[in-house]
């Protein structure tokens, strides 16, 4: 039984375009694989959101927040 979203929708993907055991099998894996890489980038990405909006990223050396200087 798939409880996930995604599997659900991995498993119509390859079951509309693959038709070997072989292929089927390659594309699972690659799919789950690429459903884990995007959840780590945005969970990197809500982090660094989280660090920007309560001040916890600190500025390069030499870089003034408050400077409307051009570099």
């Amino acid at each position: 039984m798939l409880t996930r979203v995604t599997d659900t929708i991995i498993e119509e993907l390859i079951d509309a375009t693959c038709g070997d055991t072989r292929s089927r099998h390659f594309f699972l894996h690659a799919l789950h694989g690429l459903v884990r890489v995007a959840k780590a980038e945005q969970l990197q990405e809500m982090r660094m959101d989280v660090e920007l909006a309560t001040g916890e990223v600190s500025q390069p050396e030499g870089c003034d927040s408050d400077s409307r200087e051009p570099t």
